[in-house]
């Protein structure tokens, strides 16, 4: 057991925090946000960056007002981050990145060969595509715009 004499470790790691000290802290915190990915880490971060900057401005600041600050400013940076900015970062549209029949849709076309009933082939750069259209027959060389995609057939209409 320690005697009351002796320095306790812990309090004299609290008392020695300093302004350099809370900056490495918010540092190696947005590290390990860049590295999760949440923005959940990101506020305690920019907190522990405001308080080692406010730490420089204000050198008078104890370590107790410091973690005050730390905790005040993680929980209200976490809830602004949670309701008002996590949702516009899931908003817009829906990328066509990897989706390749996203990405067709629009593009004009040329009929390969005549369409009978309906139906015939397009070439969509080097590649042929069997193709519909719903109203109508296409001649071959044709320039046609793609509707939908559904599944191997890509529904066609004149331009």
């Amino acid at each position: 057991m320690a005697s009351p004499t002796e320095p306790n470790i812990l309090i004299n790691l609290l008392e020695s925090m300093n302004g350099t000290r809370w900056l490495i802290g918010g540092f190696a915190l947005l590290i390990l946000e860049v590295l999760t990915g949440t923005s959940y880490i990101l506020w305690p971060a920019a907190a522990a960056l405001i308080v080692g900057a406010l730490t420089f401005l204000i050198p008078v600041l104890g370590w107790e007002m410091q973690f005050l600050l730390f905790a005040l400013l993680t929980a209200v940076l976490l809830y602004l981050g949670h309701t008002k900015l996590r949702p516009k970062m899931h908003g817009g549209e829906p990328s066509d990145l990897n989706d390749r029949a996203r990405s067709m849709v629009g593009m004009r076309v040329k009929a390969i060969a005549d369409f009978d009933t309906g139906r015939g082939r397009v070439q969509v750069g080097d590649t042929q595509w069997r193709a519909s259209m719903q109203n109508g027959d296409a001649k071959a060389g044709d320039e046609l715009r793609i509707v939908s995609v559904k599944s191997t057939t890509l529904t066609v209409e004149p331009l």
